[in-house]
């Protein structure tokens, strides 16, 4: 099974609609924050998609919806975030503490708006970047392949 990874759409909907026909085999959505508007608008309109897990991001205001989620896929424990909560812009080491402390073995975050990989000590560390136009240093966006017996990571340019 594979899940788009998204985060900081930031209200370019155009831009989250082009990932949809680019990605049209993948229904299986994970948003990382910092525009739950625009991920709502999309479930609302496209309810063949699934929303797996929607965290709420720095921008995301006066939502219910949590800062942190917590899932298992295929036996892997997933921590979701946006980011901004463990200060990821500065270091990823209170992310990676946090982590480890719950037993993770998937950390998803965003915030930054860069996108970013590492494994490292049984910990994959996965940012898609920013869907926004003006992302540094392209608008992008990830995949997460849960089909084989480890997971696969990968970016994608919008």
């Amino acid at each position: 099974m594979r899940y788009l990874v998204i985060s900081d759409t930031h209200g370019y909907k155009n831009y989250l609609n082009r990932i949809l026909e680019k990605e049209s085999d993948i229904k299986n959505i994970i948003f990382l924050g910092d525009g739950l508007n625009d991920i709502m608008t999309l479930k609302a309109a496209n309810p063949e998609y699934n929303i797996v897990s929607a965290v709420a991001g720095n921008c995301d205001v006066n939502t219910a919806v949590p800062t942190k989620d917590l899932i298992s896929i295929k036996g892997y424990k997933i921590f979701i975030c946006h980011g901004d909560g463990y200060h990821v812009k500065m270091s990823l080491l209170p992310l990676r503490k946090a982590c480890v402390s719950m037993g993770v073995d998937i950390a998803l975050y965003g915030h930054t708006h860069r996108r970013y990989y590492e494994y490292f000590d049984g910990l994959y560390m996965f940012n898609p970047g920013s869907v926004m136009p003006s992302a540094n240093p392209f608008s992008c966006y990830g995949i997460l392949d849960m089909t084989y017996e480890k997971p696969l990571f990968y970016h994608r340019e919008i």
